[in-house]
């Protein structure tokens, strides 16, 4: 197999561990890099002078997106490595010549399955959600609960801890506060439906529900989804074909074969691939590399 000659990482600022993992898998590789970055410009600069990284080896740019030179990125660079929303990936796609490869990783969402009535320490599941501000795939945006009570449960935790989670940007608080006042009113004509509790404070929210429907979700936040795991699922998947990544589960000693996540893993340890692990349903170092075939002459 031969690596990259030099390999372009188009990464989401919001996403520090899949800036990390393609940094150190190019470096395992041996392949030089590209990487545009703003808000990890620093660590990034730290981490390539820790490991002895020329420059050339490893460039790294401050380029905004509205300004961005597209002819240069792409200079010298025959695999791109693309982690982002849709309209970025339409970008590049457009504009990338054919013999340059492209590794897509499109927006993924995860959730939290919770068996039977036991549920389990607060503290795991505030650090999947929280630890990156629900801005990277792995973090759970629905929680589903078959136990009634257990669910009842939880959102009062979780409405307990609200005021003492890490503050959101300014901007996301006001777009939270606008949904929550909405779905408030919404509750208010329907209490059966469900119900939701809000900090104005750190801009979180949790809503408690007895149907999947992500439209009375808030942006970010904790939404509890009552009733059978299995055909919530099913209904997550109907939504979201093909993208889903990250299951947390508790409650069951083996890993359950519920929907079609590319990973299983306990509750508190969803940021936690082991590098080696496939990402997305495919390994990282095997798509990076070219494969090359090679027949010796036979005298």
């Amino acid at each position: 197999w031969r690596p990259p000659y030099r390999l372009l990482f188009i990464l989401s600022e919001k996403d520090p561990l899949a800036t990390m993992e393609g940094f150190l898998v190019a470096y395992l590789i041996g392949s030089r890099m590209r990487i545009k970055a703003r808000d990890s410009l620093n660590w990034l600069m730290l981490l390539r002078r820790e490991l002895g990284l020329s420059a050339d080896n490893c460039e790294i740019y401050d380029w905004q997106s509205d300004s961005q030179d597209d002819v240069k990125l792409l200079q010298d660079i025959d695999t791109v490595l693309l982690a982002g929303g849709e309209a970025l990936i339409r970008h590049y796609r457009m504009m990338t010549p054919a013999h340059i490869r492209l590794i897509e990783l499109g927006p993924k969402l995860s959730g939290i399955a919770l068996f039977g009535q036991r549920l389990p320490p607060l503290d795991t599941i505030l650090t999947d959600a929280c630890l990156f501000l629900q801005q990277v795939c792995s973090s759970p945006r629905f929680i589903v609960v078959e136990d009634k009570t257990a669910a009842e449960q939880l959102y009062h935790q979780l409405q307990q801890h609200l005021d003492r989670l890490p503050l959101l940007a300014e901007s996301d608080r006001l777009v939270q506060l606008t949904k929550a006042r909405e779905l408030a009113m919404h509750y208010i004509v329907q209490p059966d439906l469900g119900k939701i509790s809000y900090s104005q404070r750190s801009g979180w929210g949790v809503t408690l529900s007895h149907s999947f429907s992500p439209e009375l979700w808030l942006p970010k936040g904790f939404q509890i989804v009552i009733g059978s795991i299995e055909k919530n699922l099913e209904q997550a998947e109907r939504r979201w074909p093909g993208r889903l990544q990250t299951l947390g589960y508790w409650g069951k000693q083996t890993c359950p074969q519920v929907g079609s996540f590319t990973r299983y893993c306990p509750i508190g340890s969803m940021h936690a691939r082991p590098l080696l692990a496939p990402h997305d349903g495919f390994f990282m170092l095997s798509a990076l590399v070219r494969f090359i075939h090679r027949e010796d002459y036979l005298s």
